[in-house]
Order: structure tokens, then sequence, then C-alpha cells
């Protein structure tokens, strides 16, 4: 579930993002990206375990009471259902792009929704046992990188090695840890595990193969593509694809997008089951219902005209909003969950 919630449109924009901004330094970008998600992973457990039978909705309104913990629980709310709403957008203009240049953006978020509202709206289990089959899909992906290193890659485009200014790297890893995100899902499910005192160590494995397939695929664009063309290329993982050909398949490209919408629902399902988590607690309603009722409100919004100018600034919003919900929030109720225990 970790890793289907961390996989998403990161794939396919995050080299292009990291690139721009420090060159053949990505890779070190990521990377420091990736020691930043274990340190927040370590606070989220640290989080989930003051009280192993209540979600952050249910821990929030007892460390804050109810007044401050219902406000917060609300902006929570609102954070998953912004995020989704970007997601949305992003999505399908990528779909309208590559594939379905004559297809109303609403056609394209209302089949997307319809698919992720499904599965959202079944118990945890459920949702996790797809999740674990769609996770396979995973294995083509790899395997179809591979043959990207048959074309002609240059490994000397990854050098002169740290050639950047140690603040640019470090400057350029919040981009990257937005990629990452997803592992904030244990404070919406550790009521519902098995084995608590496993979760820090199954959350560093999920987090371990996210980074370590984001910078295969980074590596990967790097040495394919130059500096030059770096500038041009979007998503360059569609355009790697596209240069592949074999005796009987065409446009690779076309057919990894078939597969990628799929990781793309499953962040959706994360994002609709926490969000529906929320609406729950705050209104005492089915969590079905909750789902049902958060995809009315993202189909309406989905139908509105947003240029692409309001898109890109809720883009860059958002990577702030990630941090501040993911990190100094919890951060900060840790603390006073320590102080409150200290104090007795």
């Amino acid at each position: 579930m970790i890793i289907q919630a961390q996989i998403g449109i990161g794939i396919l924009t995050l080299p292009y993002v990291l690139y721009n901004k420090v060159q053949q330094d990505a890779w070190i970008s990521l990377l420091i990206a990736g020691a930043l998600s274990q340190v927040v992973i370590v606070i989220l457990v640290s989080l989930s375990k003051v009280s192993l039978k209540e979600n952050l909705y249910e821990l929030s309104s007892k460390l804050l009471g109810r007044f401050l913990g219902n406000a917060l629980n609300i902006c929570y709310v609102l954070y998953f259902i912004t995020y989704s709403m970007l997601l949305l957008f992003l999505v399908s203009d990528v779909i309208i792009t590559w594939i379905l240049h004559r297809t109303p953006q609403w056609a394209i978020i209302l089949l997307i929704l319809l698919a992720a509202s499904y599965i959202a709206k079944e118990h945890l289990l459920t949702i996790s046992k797809s999740f674990l089959v769609f996770s396979l899909l995973f294995a083509f992906l790899i395997v179809t990188i591979f043959f990207v290193y048959v074309q002609d890659v240059h490994f000397g485009r990854l050098l002169p090695f740290a050639s950047k200014e140690p603040l640019q790297i470090v400057s350029s890893s919040p981009q990257a840890f937005v990629s990452l995100i997803g592992f904030e899902l244990i404070l919406f499910i550790m009521p519902f595990i098995k084995k608590p005192a496993e979760s820090l160590k199954v959350l560093s494995i999920a987090n371990g193969f996210t980074l370590s397939l984001y910078l295969f695929l980074l590596i990967t664009c790097i040495v394919y593509f130059s500096a030059d063309q770096f500038k041009l290329v979007n998503e360059p993982l569609l355009y790697m694809l596209r240069g592949l050909s074999f005796k009987y398949i065409e446009r690779i490209d076309i057919i990894f997008l078939s597969f990628w919408i799929i990781p793309i629902t499953t962040s959706l399902v994360t994002q609709l089951f926490t969000a529906s988590l929320g609406v729950q607690n705050l209104f005492s309603i089915g969590r079905s219902k909750s789902v049902y009722i958060i995809v009315g409100v993202l189909f309406i919004l989905g139908m509105l005209p947003i240029s692409n100018f309001i898109k890109e600034s809720l883009s860059s919003l958002m990577t702030y909003l990630n941090i501040i919900f993911i990190f100094f929030i919890p951060t900060l109720l840790l603390i006073i969950a320590k102080l409150k225990v200290y104090k007795g």
C-alpha cells in the first residue's frame, strides 16, 4: 500500500524538474530527499504509536481538544481533496496530450474517479489486496526500461560529480521529497495493522524500493538525454520509451501510459481513503458515503475551466503544503504528545 501511495505523477515529471535545477547532480538531491523521508517516517511512526487504536483524526482531537482538533481535521480533509484535484488535472493533461487528444477533460476525470471510488469505498484489506496485484506492473516497467540501455546511452553525462553548489543541491531536494510522499498513510491505517511493532521496518523497505525505482529512472533519463534535450521534454520517461521499438510492438509509450494510469489511480484511492476517514470522523457518516461525497466534489471541481497558470501555481503551493501537513504538523503533534506524557 505504501509503495502504491508513493508512486504517482512524479514518475514522469521528477527527472525533468530535478535536472533543470541541478543538472547531472539531480540524483544527489534525490538521495537527500530519500534520507529526509526516512527521518519523517520515524516521526510519523512514533506519532502513530502514541495511541495504536486511533488514527490521526481521532488522535488530533485527543491532543488538541475538540475545537482545535476538528479544525485541524478539516484542514487535512481539504488538503487531501486539493491534492486529489491537482492529481486529476495533471493526469488528465498527460492523457489528453499523449493519447486522447479530442476527449473532454471532464470525461477522463470522471472515468478515473469512478475506478478509484470503486476501490476506495471498500475495506482496507480489500484495498491492500488490490494494490498488491497492481504492484506486479512495476516489474513490467523495470524490464522495459532495461531495453533503453541497448540504445545510445552515455554514462559520461553523469559527470562531473557534485559540480553544483551544495546549497543548490540541497535546496532542490524538497521537489524530490514531494514525489516520495505517501508514507503518511501510516497515520491513518495504524489501528488496522496486526503487528504495529514492524511498521517502521515495513515503511523503510517500501520507501527504499520507491527511492531505488526513482533513482534508476532518473539516472536512465540523464544518461539517455543530452542537456539541450532535457530542456525540451517535460515527460522524459515517455519520450525515452517512444524511442523504443520492437519487431511486433510499436509506441511503447502508449502501452506504458495504459499501465501508468493504474498507479495513478491507486494514489488517488489513497487520498480518497484518508479524506473519507476525516469526513466520517467529522460528520459521523459511513465511509462509503463519505467517498461518494468527496468524489462528487472532485468531479464538480474537475469541470471548472482552470488555466495552466493556476495549475502551475497550485502545484507550487502543494510542494509547501505537503511539507507542512506531512512533516511540520505531525512533528508538532508528537512534541505535544510527549509533553502530555511528561506532565502525566
